[in-house]
């Protein structure tokens, strides 16, 4: 596959005139500590020689400073963290809710962690998760900001709460990119057309995730990551990231749909169930149909459509990647070996 100058350029160690590759999954019980986050991460990327890292954060690190009780005993097992307790449930709470401090606490935690990444691996683009201020306010809330919208009658206070989120998120995308990250792979749960009508979406969702999206923009490699079903592919089009993520072959558009469209470098391509369900001849067949499409129209970077979570098959990565860049799949046993050492122990 031929890349663009500038994905080249991003990429000069890693493009070798074959197609680039990444995925990503989630380390439970030992995600609440720097170093050991750190390890597994630079264990995964040293086994599978993946072409980028994103980092992997539990996926509520972005509201643990703001006191909230989070129950993780699902996910080593491939479940969710789920929010037990929230001071956030009220409009009227959001008039109370603090400004943080980027470098303690949870927020300083994933940062350090980034930190001894970037060390660890200096030549490979890693991209730093974050997620969108109102996927953020609906962890907090536990999705009543959603209703708290719909009635019509707190727009004060929840445009404070936003605000306040997508200035954080603005200055922590920049510390990210400071700290060595190539960009930031901005996490977006709240695009579905199920979620907000078009004006309460471009009132409260999009205003804000360009403001939020304005610290990153010293990014060389920014991806936005679309969640979920119904999505609002084409009111995305305009956000300044560099690479875009969707529930391909789950959701619209087609992958087709999505190169055609954007006209930004799509990472994806693979779906997230035929990995995760082992289906070597679907993703042979999923990563063949879309090298085809993307002859002469544009940019892919092969990955999942979203996270693999705990429990995936190690083989299954390493066959993928062989498909991938078409070579006999590796073995890497002793490098599989040091990568679940680093995720155990």
């Amino acid at each position: 596959m031929e890349y663009s100058q500038n994905i080249s350029t991003i990429f000069a160690g890693r493009e070798r005139h074959k197609p680039l590759f990444s995925f990503w999954t989630h380390f439970p019980d030992i995600d609440l500590d720097p170093q050991r986050l750190a390890d597994a991460t630079i264990g995964l990327q040293r086994t599978f020689d993946l072409d980028f890292v994103k980092t992997a954060p539990n996926g509520m690190y972005a509201i643990e400073d703001y006191g909230v009780g989070i129950d993780f005993s699902e996910v080593g097992t491939g479940g969710i963290a789920r929010i037990t307790s929230t001071p956030f449930e009220r409009a009227e709470d959001w008039d109370d809710l603090p400004d943080l401090d980027i470098h303690s606490g949870a927020l300083g935690r994933e940062l350090r962690s980034l930190r001894l990444v970037r060390a660890a691996l200096p030549d490979i683009p890693i991209v730093f998760t974050v997620f969108s201020p109102m996927t953020i306010a609906a962890k907090l809330s536990r999705g009543a900001i959603r209703t708290q919208i719909r009635d019509g009658n707190h727009a004060r206070e929840i445009h404070g709460a936003l605000g306040k989120i997508s200035r954080l998120v603005s200055r922590y995308s920049a510390a990210a990119i400071e700290a060595g990250a190539d960009g930031v792979f901005f996490a977006h749960q709240d695009t579905g057309r199920d979620r907000f009508p078009y004006d309460d979406f471009s009132e409260y969702v999009a205003a804000y995730d360009l403001e939020a999206l304005f610290g990153a923009r010293s990014g060389r490699f920014n991806i936005l990551h679309i969640h979920g079903e119904q999505i609002r592919f084409r009111e995305l089009l305009d956000y300044p990231v560099h690479g875009i993520n969707w529930h391909s072959w789950e959701t619209l558009p087609s992958m087709a749909g999505g190169l055609l469209s954007s006209r930004k470098c799509i990472v994806g391509g693979i779906d997230r169930r035929s990995v995760t369900a082992n289906d070597i001849p679907a993703i042979e067949d999923q990563i063949r149909s879309v090298s085809r499409m993307a002859e002469g129209v544009g940019n892919v970077i092969f990955a999942p459509s979203c996270t693999i979570r705990a429990g995936f098959r190690p083989e299954t990565l390493h066959a993928i990647r062989s498909i991938v860049k078409g070579q006999q799949p590796r073995r890497g046993r002793t490098l599989q070996a040091a990568w679940m050492g680093a995720a155990l122990g």
